[in-house]
């Protein structure tokens, strides 16, 4: 036991302070604080006076060498020696770990809607929150954990980026430097505008480009001429007397420099090289006499030293005694050391064996009164989580039948009975946007009949077009729907239909009408939910739609539809 008491805590479980005070769903108490950084305590230890640290905490004080217990300090008890904290000094409080890890919990991260016990908080929350503040390791930003993901593929300014075109990593701020390096970068060539050329295939295309303007041949004599590589002949042809005229200077320059030279120079330069040359057999000859003479000199050094080791082999033997006479006084005064520190270790595990008892009698009946409570709090517990999911059920029935309800209703409010029916569309702007952007192309509206048991049909409008119309007309079209009374009817649909868009100055309505094809299986009788839309696709020019017309007038519409009833 006193093995176990004296091993430090490992790094996994000491590595951190103690937790913060708002992690307690309840009340706080004292006794679950740590006396040095007044968090609940982690991995709680109790020192030989009786007060409780984190295990971390107590690391941290004894880590520069012993020190006074800030706690006793407060309770004015500066001589008690039981108050220096130290290693050793301290053992694990598993029944205070217990007691604190059993607390009931919440995560202490904004927005996190976590709870739980301080156990389950440590083992699989703590460090998984998706709330939790972290550091970007590359920008040193803060953000949330479920942020992390994110920022490192779209916001860290220290990102690394493939680059589209060579496909090599680099940081996104090297970017511009990059670009200036890339070999597979684009580049358009100024001669025939040909784009798309990689830097590396780029001074290869110039060169055979017949476009490119390069520089004339004889520029190294003077022509500043720059001209496309198709025209180079031409334009050596046409000014070959200037290019003569350049090259009969140039040489005749190279000529005056020549003659300027002096004789003099030229033998001061030769005598200067005889000079060296003899310089460098003269070091030759010294080397190689250095080389043939070196070896007598070692030769008489070794006599001397032969006779060393012989002479002074008492005294070194002297040594080698003293030493090792030196090295068991050492262990002898090291082992006395360490009998005094285990006496006093003994004594420190005595009183702690003490405190011990008394807790662990407390904790023994406070237990077992734990236990009763615990098992009737089960057995409550059961039989209400029994009568929770009972209600559950129930309730998820009735929102089931809530929504059928209200579905049922809707439909019954707007439909119609006698082949005349009004639809108004509110929110038109709206509408037309989502329609615009894709996410709602098309729109249905509620059914109505010809009759109480008669044909069921329902309008369909694009509000951006569709086929022919797309993007220029708003398309409406009629659909016939499967209804109760289909087997009663006669089919195939054969009613005339009208489509207005009414003008609600009641001046020029839009009106289109058309006898449904009897051979299309638009008006066959359905055999899905609804058949085939048919109608009109090039309904209303949407330029109509604005504001000087009065089709639109607080940002609604409003489409009817009537059905001939002649003949049912």
């Amino acid at each position: 036991m006193a093995a176990q008491e004296q091993s430090p805590p490992s790094s996994l479980e000491g590595n951190k302070p103690g937790f913060p005070k708002k992690i307690l769903a309840n009340s706080l108490e004292d006794k679950h604080l740590c006396n040095s950084c007044q968090k609940v305590l982690r991995r709680p230890l109790q020192a030989q006076c009786g007060h409780r640290f984190c295990s971390f905490c107590f690391n941290k004080i004894v880590s520069s060498g012993p020190q006074k217990c800030s706690a006793c300090i407060k309770e004015d008890l500066f001589e008690d020696p039981t108050s220096i904290l130290k290693q050793g000094g301290a053992f694990p409080d598993n029944a205070a770990r217990r007691e604190v890890e059993a607390l009931a919990a919440v995560c202490p991260n904004e927005e996190c809607t976590w709870t739980g016990t301080i156990k389950e908080f440590e083992a699989s929350h703590e460090d998984n929150c998706d709330f939790m503040i972290i550091m970007c390791p590359s920008c040193k930003e803060l953000m949330r954990a479920n942020e992390q993901e994110r920022h490192n593929e779209r916001e860290c300014p220290e990102r690394t980026l493939n680059c589209r075109y060579c496909k090599e990593p680099f940081l996104l701020k090297n970017i511009k430097a990059h670009d200036e390096i890339c070999p597979k970068y684009p580049m358009i060539c100024e001669g025939c505008a040909k784009k798309k050329i990689p830097r590396e295939k780029y001074v290869d295309h110039i060169k055979f480009c017949s476009k490119c303007k390069a520089p004339c041949r004889f520029h190294v004599v003077g022509c500043d001429a720059s001209v496309e590589n198709e025209k180079l002949h031409d334009h050596e042809r046409q000014c070959s007397y200037e290019h003569l005229n350049l090259l009969l200077h140039f040489i005749m320059g190279i000529k005056v420099s020549l003659e300027s030279l002096q004789p003099q120079s030229l033998e001061v330069a030769s005598h200067k090289l005889r000079e060296l040359h003899q310089s460098l057999r003269d070091l030759e000859l010294k080397m190689s006499q250095m080389g043939g003479g070196g070896g007598a000199p070692s030769q008489g050094a070794c006599g001397p030293s032969l006779a060393t080791p012989f002479t002074r082999l008492p005294s070194a033997a002297g040594a080698a005694l003293e030493l090792q006479l030196q090295s068991e006084k050492a262990k002898v005064a090291e082992l006395s050391r360490r009998c005094q520190e285990l006496e006093l270790k003994v004594g420190t595990f005595e009183n702690i064996a003490c405190v011990l008892n008394r807790e662990m009698e407390r904790s023994c009946s406070t237990m077992e009164a734990y236990n009763r409570q615990h098992r009737l709090d089960q057995d409550k517990i059961e039989i209400l989580n029994n009568k929770v999911r009972q209600l559950e059920r129930t309730v998820s029935l009735r929102d089931l039948s809530i929504v059928e309800m209200e579905g049922k209703m809707r439909d019954m409010s707007a439909a119609t009975y006698d082949g005349i029916f009004v639809w108004k569309i509110s929110d038109f702007t709206k509408k037309r946007q989502d329609a615009v952007a894709g996410r709602a192309p098309a729109m249905f509206s509620p059914a109505f009949y010809t009759s109480k048991y008669g044909y069921k049909m329902c309008l369909r409008i694009y509000l951006n077009g569709d086929g022919t119309g797309r993007g220029t007309h708003l398309s409406l079209f009629f659909v016939v729907m499967r209804g109760h009374s289909d087997a009663l009817l006669k089919w195939p649909f054969n009613q005339k239909v009208t489509l207005m868009l009414l003008d609600q100055n009641s001046r020029e309505h839009i009106i289109d009408a058309f006898r449904p094809d009897v051979s299309s299986s638009s008006f066959q009788r359905p055999v899905s939910d609804m058949n085939i839309a048919s109608g009109c696709p090039l309904f209303c020019p949407l330029p109509k739609l604005d504001s000087k017309n009065s089709y639109i007038r607080d940002d609604t519409i409003f489409i009817k539809a009537i059905v001939d009833l002649t003949g049912l």
